[in-house]
């Protein structure tokens, strides 16, 4: 499932879901419209014309969405379908992707920085909807997405769940690489890492290990730099953190990584 809030990026989610699953995929493309906001100066006035206004330029966004994801199958097997929520006028447009992802295979988001109201939806969507979730930069070629993966180990729930929720683009890759952040010359991993290699191995995927030190980067700054400069075009990642009340608490490197989508991101939780 694709959340189409951010209209400019709606080509490239496109193409990135299309280089992922193939044609034989089932793509939902998911408008939700945002929370309805007053503006700060009327608040406690009786004019309501700003929720007409607002209304209608949220549907004519939807609309035009709506237009592009569609134009983007034509002469495509794969088969799609387009949701509009406008279904409540205060859930937030994570709100609306949580519960429609829940039922989907994998949410597939960009990482918005114009415009606030989008910019948890990666985070909440990995963490609440149960589902893996794939965070797409600014830029970059998205037609071979996938092909080249990195996995960020570290033996804990997260990055377990995230490898195995990974498994079908895995099995699929040209490359796999079993990577660890080694801090204070310390290789805890070790043991797991050579154990989880065993069990890819068992599910047709071959994993090349690698180690590198943590030597003036913090861990999530590490990840990218390395996935950077071995040209990756998937980073498998566990999110560490929790939410409540709607704030998060992100661990160092989720929180690095997610500062700084440079490279496609696979997140679990």
């Amino acid at each position: 499932m694709l959340s189409l809030n951010d209209e400019p990026r709606v080509p490239n989610l496109v193409s990135a879901a299309l280089s992922l699953m193939g044609d034989n995929a089932h793509i939902i493309g998911l408008y939700a419209m945002p929370a309805v906001v007053p503006p700060q100066e009327i608040i406690g006035a009786g004019d309501r014309s700003w929720l007409d206004e607002q209304l209608r330029a949220f549907e004519e966004q939807a609309g035009r969405v709506k237009n592009k994801f569609e134009g983007l199958f034509k002469d495509r097997p794969a088969t799609h379908e387009w949701r509009f929520d406008n279904s409540s006028f205060d859930a937030t447009v994570a709100d609306s992707v949580i519960e429609h992802g829940r039922a989907a295979d994998l949410i597939v988001t960009s990482r918005a920085s114009r415009n606030g109201w989008i910019d948890d939806v990666a985070e909440r969507a990995a963490i609440e909807s149960g589902r893996p979730v794939i965070v797409l930069p600014e830029e970059g070629d998205l037609l071979s997405i996938g092909t080249e993966i990195t996995i960020a180990w570290k033996s804990s729930k997260e990055a377990a769940r995230a490898v195995f929720d990974a498994l079908p683009l895995l099995r699929k890759a040209r490359h796999v690489r079993l990577l660890t952040v080694v801090e204070d010359g310390i290789d805890a991993d070790r043991a797991s890492r050579a154990q989880l290699v065993a069990s890819l191995s068992r599910h047709g995927v071959e994993a090349e290990i690698e180690s590198i030190p943590k030597i003036g980067l913090s861990p999530g700054d590490a990840l990218l730099d390395y996935a950077k400069r071995r040209n990756q075009n998937l980073l498998v990642m566990g999110l560490y953190g929790h939410s409540r009340f709607r704030e998060f608490f992100l661990g160092g490197a989720s929180r690095d990584v997610l500062s700084d989508v440079s490279v496609p991101v696979l997140l679990s939780h």
